[in-house]
């Protein structure tokens, strides 16, 4: 039989349908795709970045730093960092750890480090010191061991059933002290680090390591991490990603111009501000506290979310000027407990004051006193249309003044009427309509809720 190969169109729909995975495994192997595989939207289910790993689905991609030692063994602790894929930091000539946190920001990066964090380095005399003072204290309690020191072995015996596993132990601790202490050598003595360096790219699933390339040591991790993830995404028509988590205190190494698409999104307000580069749009975004952030509301992404859920800030001045901002279909406000319902009410219209299209929703946290309060404040405010009562009977009415007349002198009864509401209509001075209820939610952080809807514009 003959292989006919596999026609544009009917390769795009193969590729739209398969495991980003398994797209990235294919398109590697088979040069002559990879620019289909590019031009057809990439959905990822759930994508995280570290500085150093990139998890795709259920497969993290980690690169790694790994020592060798050509002419004799590998140390035990340096050998299991190995098979876990190697270490996250760089090693100057010397040998020295390069804190991760030294790195510098390349073009498109994205870093949510902690600015407070300090960088803590690896080649001061304290730390020598201390290395040396340590090997001092393995060292001794070797000898005492081999010496059957009685004094040694019992206290060894209170603490260790089995002192060869302790003596293994120290020879382990030993070596490690050793090995710290070699760069200070070398750099006492000009000479180049004791070990040498490869890059390893590994695929971890299910907590193993599985090594996929090995890397020459003539460029920094972080350089690699950037190709890396530049071969994954660069110069790709879309990446859309279901549930997108972004952790702090790392850089994300991604090419210039990355941008995704998200359907639900979880953000602290101080990351706003350096992911706002990378997320193109969110369909339900939910900011949380975490922090001062000044003006987080105002990144376009933030504003055109379908759906907003957040923590409203402490004054009403503040909550309506980003209700006046947010363009979102349905914005769910936490935490408004403090606010008089005269405040609650000034929400609402400010809210009302942007044009929104029709089946907008704005929810809000408060007590149940307020709950029933504030849709009585609002129709005093705004023409009533329709009331509900308990009983979800409609009662019609097409003014404020057809109100009056009908309760005038009655206003006990008027109000007796309003605390078995369900429901009201109104509409505002630019004809806005609304549907204003209150709503207990048993699986939101606050029960009891306050729901305005736009039914008609």
């Amino acid at each position: 039989m003959n292989n006919q190969p596999v026609l544009y169109d009917s390769l795009r729909t193969i590729l739209h349908h398969m495991d980003a995975n398994a797209r990235i495994n294919m398109s590697t192997r088979i040069p002559s795709i990879r620019a289909t595989e590019k031009a057809v939207p990439l959905k990822i289910n759930n994508l995280s970045f570290s500085d150093t790993t990139a998890d795709i689905n259920d497969v993290r991609y980690q690169l790694g730093v790994c020592r060798d030692y050509p002419k004799r063994h590998i140390p035990e602790s340096f050998k299991r960092e190995n098979v876990r894929g190697g270490v996250s930091h760089d090693f100057d000539r010397f040998g020295f750890e390069i804190p991760i946190g030294s790195s510098p920001i390349l073009p498109g990066d994205v870093s949510v480090r902690n600015k407070n964090q300090r960088v803590r380095r690896t080649d001061t005399d304290e730390l020598e010191q201390q290395y040396r003072t340590d090997l001092t204290i393995y060292e001794h309690r070797l000898r005492s061991i081999v010496e059957n020191e009685s004094g040694e072995r019992a206290l060894l015996s209170e603490y260790w059933e089995n002192s060869r596993e302790y003596k293994e132990y120290l020879q382990c601790m030993a070596t490690y002290a050793r090995e710290k202490l070699k760069p200070f050598h070398c750099r006492r003595h000009n000479l180049p680090r004791p070990f040498n360096c490869y890059i390893q790219l590994s695929v971890m699933k299910d907590g193993e390591a599985k090594p996929l390339q090995r890397l020459p040591y003539t460029r920094k991790l972080y350089e690699a991490v950037k190709q890396f993830n530049h071969i994954l995404f660069a110069n790709r028509s879309a990446i859309r990603v279901n549930r997108p988590v972004f952790f702090d205190n790392h850089v994300y190494r991604i090419p210039v111009g990355f941008k995704i698409s998200a359907n639900e999104l979880t953000l602290r307000k101080p990351q706003i501000a350096s992911l706002a580069t990378m997320i193109e749009d969110v369909n339900m975004l939910r900011v949380s506290e975490g922090g001062n952030a000044e003006n987080w509301w105002q990144h376009r992404f933030v504003k055109n979310s379908k759906e907003l859920i957040t923590e409203g800030p402490p004054s009403v001045e503040e909550s309506c000027m980003m209700l006046r901002t947010f363009g979102c279909r349905i914005i769910r406000f936490h935490n408004l407990r403090t606010f008089t319902s005269e405040q609650y009410c000034q929400l609402i219209e400010n809210w009302m004051s942007v044009k929104r299209e029709v089946g907008s929703e704005l929810w809000v946290g408060l007590d149940k006193k307020r709950r029933k309060n504030v849709p009585k404040k609002m129709q005093t405010r705004m023409e009533v249309i329709r009331r509900d009562d308990k009983n979800g009977t409609q009662i019609e009415t097409s003014s404020v003044n057809r109100l009056k007349e009908r309760w005038q002198n009655r206003l006990e009864v008027f109000e007796k009427d309003q605390k078995d509401e369900r429901s009201v209509r109104l509409r505002g001075e630019n004809g806005t309509q609304i549907e204003i209820c209150g709503v207990v939610c048993e699986n939101e952080t606050m029960r009891h809720r306050l729901k305005v809807k736009i039914v008609e514009n």
